[in-house]
């Protein structure tokens, strides 16, 4: 028998979710006014499982606390949340940094939307962008996008975004109005002094949007990873299958951290594959996908020994016994002129 009142339950049903979400927007807008004049607003801070992006919203909230620069978490959640009713200009005048990532262009998009709505519902706030990787796609929706950014971004007056590889600041610098070169975040960390004792290969690699690998570029990693380790392979991701609240963001990290700091080897596609096993000094072989923000990230790391860079997944094994068999310590000096100018930016902004 066709039930003739589902139609109304449905509609109660979204009206009370409307007003359920509505009434949370309203709390957190309530809560951010009563906020100190100094304190900044720390927005886009990921609940989702990536945990790249965990670590990066780590390291930028430990740079935070290092420059004691006084901050509010908002995540994207929230954000979206302020973003759906109307209320993201609460923090206008009020500084904002955003975390950064791989965020920016049409790859993310509901992301790159969000970022927009907060530049222009914040015209006097001052909006740091932390180091970030932009990507359009080459149609004529992504040109009419990226069209749409460029004007939303420079009619921006307080905006500075920082770029983390050396493509995507080229990219920018052609089409914003103020970008500086600065390395992922997660480079600036050290996870690297307590060393374990290490047993086997960790494969690290994507099963999202960013794939690139055919199914039989991963029976030849596959393959060569076993000719090397036998049956001691374990597979890895850097996305877990459940949300990550703020609250549970470190014992995550600290996990992740001790899984790569327990391997002989790592081999990746994934750029926090990479960067974990950098700074836990975790032997690693990253090989080459189709997105340019591996290679380009990997430009920071290739002075180090340990992290090796293959074309192809057949380079793997000799590139493996090209890494001297110690102990590694990640060393990022070279790193912290960069870093030193990020934290000079975010120190004179607060001084005005």
């Amino acid at each position: 028998m066709k039930d003739i009142l589902l139609p109304l339950r449905k509609l109660h049903g979204n009206i009370y979710e409307f007003r359920k979400r509505r009434k949370e927007a309203l709390t957190i807008a309530k809560k951010f006014k009563t906020v100190g004049k100094d304190v900044v607003f720390f927005v886009l801070s990921p609940t989702h499982g990536n945990l790249g992006d965990h670590a990066i919203a780590e390291a930028a909230q430990k740079m935070l606390i290092e420059l004691r620069i006084p901050f509010i978490e908002v995540t994207t959640r929230q954000l979206g949340l302020l973003d759906a009713h109307k209320k993201l200009g609460v923090m206008n005048g009020r500084m904002i940094i955003v975390n950064g990532g791989g965020n920016l262009g049409t790859l993310w998009f509901d992301v790159e939307m969000q970022f927009r709505h907060l530049i222009k519902e914040n015209p006097k706030s001052k909006i740091f962008c932390l180091p970030n990787t932009i990507y359009y796609e080459r149609t004529g929706w992504g040109d009419a996008e990226l069209k749409k950014s460029e004007e939303i971004y420079n009619s921006h007056m307080g905006l500075r975004i920082y770029a983390r590889e050396k493509a995507s600041y080229d990219f920018m610098k052609n089409i914003y109005r103020d970008v500086v070169l600065v390395p992922d975040m997660v480079l600036s960390m050290d996870k690297s002094r307590q060393q374990s004792v290490r047993k086997g290969c960790l494969l690290c690699l994507r099963n999202d949007l960013e794939k690139t690998r055919t199914e039989q570029q991963e029976k030849e990693i596959r393959r060569v990873a076993g000719g090397i380790f036998g049956d001691d392979v374990c597979d890895t991701d850097m996305c877990v299958d459940h949300m990550i609240l703020p609250q549970n963001r470190a014992d995550e990290l600290n996990s992740k951290y001790e899984q790569f700091k327990h391997a002989q080897l790592v081999i990746t596609d994934r750029l926090h594959g990479m960067i974990f096993a950098a700074i836990t000094g975790t032997p690693c072989v990253v090989i080459n996908s189709k997105s340019p923000k591996v290679k380009g990230c990997y430009e920071w790391l290739k002075r180090l020994d340990y992290i090796k860079f293959a074309e192809s997944a057949d380079e793997v094994g000799d590139l493996y016994m090209q890494i001297p068999n110690r102990i590694y310590q990640y060393d990022n000096r070279e790193l912290q002129p960069y870093y030193a100018q990020l934290k000079t930016d975010l120190l004179k902004a607060m001084e005005k």
